[in-house]
Parts: structure tokens; C-alpha cells; sequence
């Protein structure tokens, strides 16, 4: 069987059609007619003696205004010289009528002697200026216009615009607007001469699909067909998700998505009708009823290939994953010609053609699949143009491709180029559309058509902490700077006694070659921490290199100046107390100046940086403090590994693995306690606030103070206790993120975090958390609602749920 044999089994979509109403007796009682006008086709004639004698000597048409003479004198049987009888008359008025251009006829007959003239005198139906709707806002007045089937400036017509009213009925049922109610008036706009027609409106409630079933289904269960239809039911959170909303147009959509389950399970055959549509009494709601002729499964039988065969069947039959006696899915099928098609596009054959022939062994319940190869000939890349870019320079795309202009086709490094250009993240569509140039059949011409997307991020977040109190922070980053792919960064953060400002600018091909270079700026000024106070001030420059495909190495310097001191508060006599415990948090160890060098290795293949769906980053660093200068003296090594994968119905598993470890390279001095590892937030463990996980230890001073103002043993323990956090940090993120609403880009999602943060990561144990929330890529960035649980108390300053708010990507 020639490929494209599925759709000699789809099954032909079955439309039911609405019974029509029965014509009524009457016209309808809201129809409006306009004044005097005349609704019987009754012509009056002048009373005249005997006719039959006499013959027409003339025939006159009075009171026409939009159409000729002529044509009405052409309509009428009887012509001058003939014999004049009442029966012609009125076969001839009849006839005018039948034009549907009259509303009144009069024949007037002036007999003199054996011949008679007869006077036409004729009143039009005004014509339609025009045609106005009332009260719609869910449909455009062009679409409604469109459907009713009426045009502006022809002839009025009453039984066109109650068939009209019937089409827009229809149109509103089709839309799911059963409660729909249409009534139309005529409206004077000159007397007898033209007039306007007003439909008027009333749309009431969409109706919502209340529920899907299946008739015929034995094979796969009817909650496994929900879930791949587009059309879904009525639920808790329709507000939300949008579902049970009834989309006429999603229908062949759903049919299809039926039709590919059991074609990707082995039915082949199946057959799936449109669905019935039966509306609920109320009209509020509606059941969908589909029908499914299953048949029954196939494996595959034999495999082969014929045609133009360029490589050895053992390399053949290693590029695809369709075997004998797996059960045959379509998918896969679709999957290996798209790979025989890469393997013969790599050596120049852009248009190699791969056929599945099929054979059917119905005693077997088999198919034997001959994939017939037809090569073409080899084609050479032509111009390549980039389009739809208002923003982003040509040169910002072109470096991404791994083809150029002149070359031999290659399947493989054109897709390289699309992914690159994807995962650039500086647009929301990107399409390579190819064409032949005329006379020249062996150059393939490429248009690389894009659809930019906002670059530029403002990132907001708030929350609140014992500790910190209110927070607030804020962030301006543009990563297609002036359209050249750099990028922008300005942030601050306030909270209290705590502000942070931040400036970068990173080029990632710096001076247009394959080199990165960025620089960054900051200061931190902390002066509400628990137990000390601190200053920061820094500045680094990194550079990186491509070493493969899909990675980079990076090297920086960073210089920090870091100033710390003591904490004091007053007590209930106004005197200072010191609340720093030197025992935990020895100043001299952590204030100074670290000069820091970093070597790191990326690799990258996510589709896109900014809301990736598939592929994966990873990041191994090694950094020392104190090589090249300072008086800190220290190393930190850390690996991040990001995995991302489409599972189904645009569903993206998202994990984040990261390690980290910090040791000191000075013999009898300590690790700077404030470089170790804390956990908690947004961006490690959710449902614990920030720096709420890690290593921890009470102050003996802070105890035996609370105790001398007389808090009791068990709260002064609970208050001593303070997080130190660890050298080394170990934590998985893992969510599901699924679509809600995809014409507004909300998601939902489901997580479970787990780490720790301890000398080693052996010690004590692992903190988790699970939680849900909705994300909404809006033009102003990524925002975030999530709420996280614990599933382990860590301190006196737990609490049992966190809520946070943010902007941003979540890693």
C-alpha cells in the first residue's frame, strides 16, 4: 500500500444537519412591515368594456425608479399588435411580480375605438442601504454579515431576511450559543426609497460541554480518549483552564487526535464519526457523543527497502525503530521516515522521497512495511534571507546557522541551525521556508522567517520574613540589547535594612567573533541580619569559547571586598548588648577581600532559553579565592544539570539537579561562614523561606542572655538557634507543567523539591517540600504564584506553607 494508506481508512466525517422548522402559516408576528406598503400580489386594472375585440396600440411603465423600461417591458408577454385579454394581463402582472422587485402594480386601459393603451404603474420595494446588528459583542458584525448571506444596496426582501435570521441563528448554535435569540427590523431611512435592516442581538450564555462520551470504545478506556482531546469538560476550574468550552472549529482536531491514538496503538482501521452534539434541556449545556469502529490490532511483519539504495540495509535498518512483531504504530513509522529522509538530505538529496509501501496479511493481523526510496537529485543551498525581523539584526541570526550559502544541502546542519535560532529565545516562531528559483531545480532558496517576542524582562518579587520583614525587588533585563543579542541587566532589591544593586552587560560573540565577554558590577549593604552586619562591593569580567558542539568554557575573575561587624541591640535598661557570638560567626574569617578566579564548562541543547521544553544544560565550576591576590582564601566547585522533555498534551517534565562544595585552602583557618551553602526560596527548596535550610547550631551566649531576662529553657533554645549553613549543598527540583489556558500562556504545575545543606551532605538529613502553582508568560516576563509545604519542620521560625510571587524563569 502507498504511504498516505491511513487516510484511505479514515472514516468520512457525518455532519447532522438541523431538521427545518416547518414553514408557518403566517408571517411572523414580531416581522415588522414598513407603512402602506403592499403585501398581495393583486394588480388593479381600470374597468374597461369588452377587450376581446380590440387589439394593444401602446404599452406604457410609469413610476420605475431603479430599473430600465425596457427590461420591465421585456418581462411581459403581451406586445403592441396583439390581441389585448384580461387573462394576458394578468399572467403578465404576475410575471413583474415574480421579479420580487414590486411592491404594487396598477394596468390602467384607455380604449379608443378597436384599440386600447395600457399604463403600467408600478411601486418598487425600497432597496437596502444598509444592514446593522444590534447587541453583539462575542461575534464580529463582518462575520455576521458574511453569514446571513444579505448585501447592502440590493432590493429588499422580506423572505431573504427571515432565511437570513435563520443562518445567524444557526451561526451562533455552531459557535455554542444555543440561547441565542435574532429578531430583525425595518427601518426607514427615505420614505419609499430606502431603508436600512437591523438585526438585533441577543447572544445570552455560551454553553459549556458538560459531558464527553463514547459509544464503541472497548480497546482503550474512555479517560484515555479524554485526555488527548483539544475539547474537554466542564470542571471545578473552568474558570482557570478554560475547559468545557465548546469550539465547533476544535472538532476535526479531536477527530484526528482519536483517529492517531488507535492509529499510534496498532488500530489501524478505526474509524471515528464527528460527534454528536445533544443539547441539555435548559439549553445551558451540551453532551458530545463520539462514535468509534475500533477494529482490530496489527503488528508489523516483514521490513524492507527498495529504491536508490545509497547505504547497506544494516545501516538502514540502524536509522529507524520500527521492528518486526512490535505492534505497528504510526507514529513511529512517521518518525523513521523523517530519519531515512535526514540520512539521504546529509548527503545533498534535499528532496528524497521516502514511500511505505504496505501489505496487509489480514490472516496475521500483519503488515509488511517496504520503505521505497526515490533520492532525487542533489541540491545546493541558494540565497538565504531572514524575515520578520523588525528588531534583531540579520548577523544576530545568521551566526546561528550551520549552513551557508553555496554548500551542498545537509539535512542535519539545517536542523542544527533551526534549534539554534529557537533556542536564542528571541522569538516566539521561527520557520524555514524553502523554494525552488525559477530554471534553476538543483538550488534550494531559504527564507528564515521569525516572529520576534519581548526580550526585555522586568522581574518583580515581595514577600515577607520574621527576619527580613517586608521585601521588595526588582529587575530590568533586556537580552536582546538594540537588537545586537546582547545582554542588559539592572536589578535592586530592598527589604528593610538589606538593598542590593547589580549591573551586567554580557556580548556573546564579543567584536563578532566566536569569544563571550561579559562584566558585572554590584553592592550589597546588610544591616539586619541576626547576627552581624555586612558590606559588599565587588566587580568581575569572564570570558568564554565554544570547545565542541553544544558547549562553551568560561573563564572569570571577580574581586570582592566584603566588610563585616558586630550586631548590638538595646535591652530594657537602654544599654548596648552584643548579640554576635564569635563562636559561630568569627568576623575575622569572613571580612576581606576575596580575589577569585573560576573556570567553567557548559554544555546546552534545550529549544529555547527563555521557556524550554526539551534538551538539557549542564555547568561544572571550579573556583579559587586568594591564586592571584586577597586575604581570603578559599575554593568552591559546583555542577548544575537542567533536564527538560515534552511528555504529552504539551505536559514539560522540568528537573534541576545541583551540587555544590566549599573548603578552605588555608591550613588552621575556616571556611568564610558567610560563603557557605543555605537552601530555602524560590529557587531551591519551596515551602521553606530563604536561608532556612542548612547546617545549624545554638548560641551558648544568646542562650544564657534569654535566660537572664527570664524567657523559659525551651523557647531560649528555640531562639539560640541559628543556621550556619554547610560546605556542601545537594538539591533536585522536579515539576510538571502542563497548559491551562495556551491562548493566554498560563500553566499550571505540580512540584516536589528535596536538599540539604551540611558539612557533608551524609549528615543530618534531607529537607522536602511539594506544592502547586500557575505561571503566566506575560509580556512583561514570566510570573510566578506558587505555594509550597514542608514536609519537615527545620527551626523555631518555621512555618507550615509558604506563598511566593515572582518574576522570572523558575531555573
Amino acid at each position: 500500500m502507498a504511504f498516505g494508506g491511513v487516510d484511505s481508512h479514515f472514516a468520512k466525517a457525518q455532519t447532522k444537519t438541523r431538521p427545518k422548522a416547518a414553514a408557518p402559516k403566517k408571517a411572523p408576528a414580531k416581522t415588522p412591515t414598513r407603512t402602506g406598503q403592499k403585501t398581495s400580489p393583486a394588480a388593479k386594472t381600470t374597468p374597461a368594456s369588452n377587450l376581446s375585440s380590440r387589439t394593444v396600440s401602446e404599452i406604457v411603465v410609469e413610476g420605475q425608479r431603479k430599473l430600465e423600461k425596457d427590461a420591465i417591458l421585456a418581462r411581459l408577454k403581451m406586445k403592441p399588435g396583439d390581441l389585448a385579454t384580461d387573462e394576458a394581463i394578468r399572467e403578465d402582472v404576475l410575471n413583474l411580480f415574480r421579479l420580487g422587485y414590486f411592491n404594487d402594480i396598477q394596468v390602467d386601459r384607455q380604449v379608443a375605438g378597436s384599440s386600447v393603451r395600457l399604463t403600467y404603474k408600478i411601486l418598487e420595494k425600497p432597496s437596502v442601504t444598509e444592514i446593522l446588528f444590534q447587541g453583539n459583542s462575542e461575534l464580529k458584525a463582518e462575520e455576521l454579515l458574511e453569514a446571513s448571506g444579505l448585501k447592502a444596496y440590493e432590493i429588499l426582501n422580506q423572505f431573504k431576511v427571515r432565511e437570513a435570521v435563520e443562518k445567524l441563528q444557526k451561526l451562533y448554535e455552531d459557535k455554542g450559543y444555543f440561547l441565542a435569540k435574532i429578531d430583525f427590523e425595518v427601518v426607514d431611512v427615505k420614505k419609499d426609497e430606502t431603508v436600512n435592516v437591523v438585526f438585533k442581538v441577543e447572544e445570552g450564555e455560551k454553553v459549556k460541554v458538560k459531558k464527553i462520551l463514547f459509544i464503541g470504545n472497548e480497546k482503550l478506556s474512555t479517560e484515555l480518549l479524554k485526555g488527548r482531546l483539544f475539547t474537554q469538560e466542564q470542571g471545578y476550574f473552568t474558570a482557570l483552564s478554560g475547559s468545557g468550552a465548546y469550539k465547533q472549529e476544535v472538532f476535526e482536531r479531536d477527530i484526528m487526535a482519536l483517529r492517531f491514538s488507535y492509529y499510534n496503538l496498532g488500530y489501524i482501521q478505526a474509524k471515528v464519526e464527528r460527534p454528536q452534539v445533544s443539547v441539555t434541556p435548559d439549553k445551558k449545556g451540551i453532551y458530545l457523543t463520539f462514535r468509534i469502529e475500533e477494529g482490530k490490532q496489527y503488528k508489523v511483519g516483514e521490513v524492507d527497502f527498495a529504491g536508490d539504495l545509497l547505504f547497506s540495509r544494516q545501516e538502514l535498518f540502524q536509522a529507524i525503530k520500527i521492528d518486526e512483531n512490535d505492534v505497528f504504530a504510526y507514529d513511529v513509522l512517521q518518525k523513521d521516515l523523517g530519519e531515512l529522509q535526514a540520512k539521504y538530505g546529509d548527503l545533498g538529496y534535499a528532496y528524497a522521497n521516502v514511500i511505505p509501501r504496505w501489505v496487509f496479511h489480514e490472516d496475521e493481523s500483519k503488515i509488511d512495511v517496504v520503505f521505497d526510496i526515490a533520492k532525487g537529485d542533489k541540491v545546493y543551498f541558494g540565497k538565504i534571507n531572514v524575515t520578520g525581523n523588525s528588531k534583531t539584526r540579520d548577523k544576530v541570526v545568521r551566526r546561528e546557522l550551520k549552513v551557508r550559502e553555496g554548500e551542498l544541502y545537509n539535512e542535519t546542519r539545517r536542523r542544527q541551525s533551526l534549534e539554534n535560532v529557537q533556542r536564542l529565545g528571541f522569538f516566539d516562531e521561527v520557520n524555514f521556508k524553502t523554494s525552488t528559483p525559477p530554471g534553476k531545480l538543483d538550488v534550494m532558496d531559504v527564507e528564515i522567517v521569525v516572529k520576534e517576542r519581548n526580550t526585555g524582562q522586568i522581574q518583580v518579587s515581595a514577600g515577607y520574613g520574621t527576619a527580613t520583614k517586608f521585601t521588595f525587588g526588582g529587575s530590568v533585563q533586556q537580552t536582546n540589547f538594540l537588537g545586537r543579542g546582547q545582554n542588559l541587566g539592572v536589578s535592586m532589591t530592598i527589604a528593610g535594612d538589606y538593598q542590593v544593586y547589580d549591573v551586567s552587560f554580557t556580548d556573546p560573540y564579543f567584536q563578532d567573533t566566536d569569544w563571550s565577554a561579559g562584566v558585572r558590577a554590584f553592592q550589597s549593604t546588610n544591616s539586619g541580619r541576626l547576627d552581624y552586619d555586612e558590606k559588599r562591593t565587588g566587580a568581575s569580567l569572564s570570558l568564554g569559547h565554544p570547545i565542541g558542539e553544544n558547549i562553551r568554557a568560561f573563564l572569570s575573575y571577580g574581586y570582592t571586598a566584603s566588610r563585616l561587624s558586630e550586631r548590638f541591640e538595646t535591652d530594657r535598661n537602654g544599654d548596648k548588648v552584643r548579640v554576635t557570638d564569635p563562636a559561630l560567626f568569627p568576623l575575622e574569617t569572613a571580612s576581606g577581600d576575596a580575589s577569585t578566579v573560576t573556570g567553567s564548562i557548559e554544555y546546552d541543547t534545550r529549544n529555547d532559553r527563555f521557556k524550554p521544553s526539551k534538551g538539557i544544560f549542564a555547568r561544572t565550576s571550579l573556583g579559587n579565592t586568594g591564586w592571584v591576590g586577597g586575604n581570603l582564601q578559599y575554593y568552591r566547585a559546583g555542577a548544575d544539570f537542567q533536564f527538560f522533555r515534552n511528555l504529552f498534551w504539551d505536559v514539560v517534565w522540568r528537573n534541576s539537579l545541583k551540587w555544590g562544595q566549599i573548603g578552605s585552602t588555608e591550613s588552621g583557618r575556616a571556611v568564610p561562614f558567610n560563603e557557605r551553602f543555605l537552601l530555602g526560596g524560590p529557587y531551591s527548596l519551596r515551602g521553606y523561606r530563604y536561608g532556612r535550610v542548612g547546617k545549624q547550631a545554638r548560641s551558648q551566649m544568646l542562650y544564657d542572655a534569654y535566660v537572664t531576662r527570664g524567657i523559659s529553657s525551651k523557647d531560649a533554645e528555640d531562639r539560640a538557634l541559628r543556621f550556619l549553613g554547610g560546605e556542601q549543598q545537594l538539591q533536585w527540583q522536579t515539576e510538571f507543567q502542563f497548559p491551562m489556558i495556551r491562548e493566554a500562556e498560563m500553566y499550571g504545575v505540580v512540584f516536589y523539591d528535596i536538599g540539604q545543606a551540611e558539612d557533608s551532605i551524609t549528615e543530618g538529613g534531607f529537607y522536602s517540600s511539594w506544592g502547586f502553582g500557575l505561571r503566566w508568560f506575560s509580556p512583561i516576563g514570566p510570573l510566578r504564584f506558587e505555594w509550597g509545604f514542608p514536609f519537615k519542620r527545620t527551626s523555631y521560625y518555621h512555618e507550615n506553607g509558604v506563598f511566593e510571587f515572582s518574576i522570572g524563569t523558575p531555573f
